[in-house]
């Protein structure tokens, strides 16, 4: 099954950009909840499509929002891809024929172009809590204001009007417009007062209120444009092609393919497919000569391994190191006793592996990289939920799995009759 996704993932590729062209732009596809799921891929895309010197980015965008620490990673991955001094970082162009909210459009305007479809919509950044009865409840100012701060670098880098990018975070400032002589200016609240300390001839009155506390701006497609909040309109993929001048041809497809949704779907099973993985090595050194517990393994241990791979969490790394675990061990059982020392070794390895398999590669060795220790406690946390559903297995293999009928169909067994 692995071997097919990868083929197929190489096939998509290969059809999108024919061998003999050289990719000049690529396309990222982000739909649903943004996480972090959606943050590893969104980072390891913009490194390939980096890596593959492509001019342009199109970055499909189809979300209601999601998680802020997700969003805001997705956020700072765009705005450095696209901030190289030397000027070889591609140029972010964000595509949204349904809708970006919330984390959404966040994330689109990182881009350096925004282009909507007719019956898009994008806006509504609020940070909100939502408890387990389901009730949202918008989140203190401690949390708001760093929000605030970062859509003012995203309006700095990317050239949006701030004022109003902010006020879709700003629940509870006001928006004014002021016409001076050489056109209409936005100022949000917390601007108010720098801005009419240079402008000594204003006072608040001569503000137009645009919208007012308890509200949050949102835009159709139409609004975004003529507001300056987006680039243009477009039908499709196809008209955006076209008037970026992008031959369709030489566009490198790096959506997610079929394998690694799946992957993402059984990521939330991954302690226990790592658990079940040993409980099958267990059971196979226990009752050898059929070989079924070693398929179940072999399943159960690729299952694991392409969940974490397609998450950025596990490379060769961890498969070597959990691999001469294993052969430590049975070397241990089977050829070479050596009162326990390699197998305690190799119990080390495989906890050591599993360990690493939970922790973003870019993390593993960087002790003082932003999020390490967060990254840390969660392998710590992913590793002993599968060590205790493990032995939990095992107390139960210990004390039932004697007393059942299917040992006598799954283990091989005999008797000594006699005496000597």
């Amino acid at each position: 099954l692995a071997t097919l996704g990868w083929v197929q993932e190489g096939a998509a590729q290969e059809g999108a950009t024919p061998a003999a062209q050289t990719p000049t732009a690529a396309l990222l596809t982000i739909d649903g909840q943004i996480d972090e799921q959606w943050a590893r891929y969104f980072r390891r895309a913009l490194r390939q499509a980096t890596e593959a010197k492509v001019a342009t980015v199109v970055v499909h965008l189809t979300t209601d929002g999601g998680y802020l620490d997700s969003g805001l990673d997705m956020v700072n991955a765009a705005l450095a891809a696209h901030q190289d001094p030397a000027g070889s970082q591609p140029k972010l162009i964000a595509y949204i024929d349904n809708k970006a909210w919330s984390a959404g459009a966040m994330i689109a305007y990182a881009h350096q172009e925004i282009w909507l479809s007719g019956v898009a919509h994008i806006g509504d950044i609020g940070v909100i809590y939502q408890g387990a009865d389901g009730e949202m409840k918008y989140a203190p100012e401690k949390f708001e204001s760093p929000v605030r701060a970062q859509l003012r670098t995203v309006a700095e880098a990317n050239h949006w009007p701030t004022a109003k990018l902010v006020k879709m975070t700003a629940r509870e400032q006001e928006l004014y417009r002021f016409d001076l002589s050489d056109g209409p200016v936005f100022v949000i609240e917390d601007d108010l007062g720098r801005f009419l300390a240079t402008h000594k001839d204003l006072t608040k009155d001569k503000g137009v209120l645009i919208l007012g506390k308890d509200r949050l701006v949102s835009y159709t497609a139409k609004e975004a444009v003529a507001e300056g909040m987006a680039t243009g309109i477009v039908t499709d993929l196809n008209e955006l092609y076209a008037k970026l001048e992008i031959d369709r041809t030489r566009v490198l497809d790096l959506s997610p393919t079929a394998i690694e949704r799946a992957s993402w779907l059984l990521a939330g099973f991954a302690p226990m497919l790592a658990s079940l993985a040993m409980f099958f090595v267990f059971l196979e050194f226990k009752s050898p000569g059929f070989g079924i517990w070693t398929v179940c393994a072999v399943a159960c241990g690729l299952g694991f391994f392409i969940c974490q791979y397609y998450q950025d969490l596990a490379s060769n790394l961890e498969l070597v190191v959990i691999l001469l675990g294993l052969v430590a061990i049975g070397v241990e059982i089977f050829a070479l006793p050596t009162g326990g020392l390699l197998g305690i070794g190799g119990g080390i390895a495989v906890v050591t592996g599993l360990l690493l398999s939970f922790m973003p590669d870019e993390l593993q060795f960087s002790w003082n990289a932003d999020g390490f220790n967060r990254a840390l406690t969660s392998a710590f946390m992913q590793s002993a939920l599968a060590l205790a559903v493990l032995t939990g297995a095992l107390v139960w293999l210990i004390r039932a799995l004697p007393t059942m009928r299917a040992v006598n169909l799954i283990a091989a067994t005999a008797e000594i009759t006699a005496t000597s």
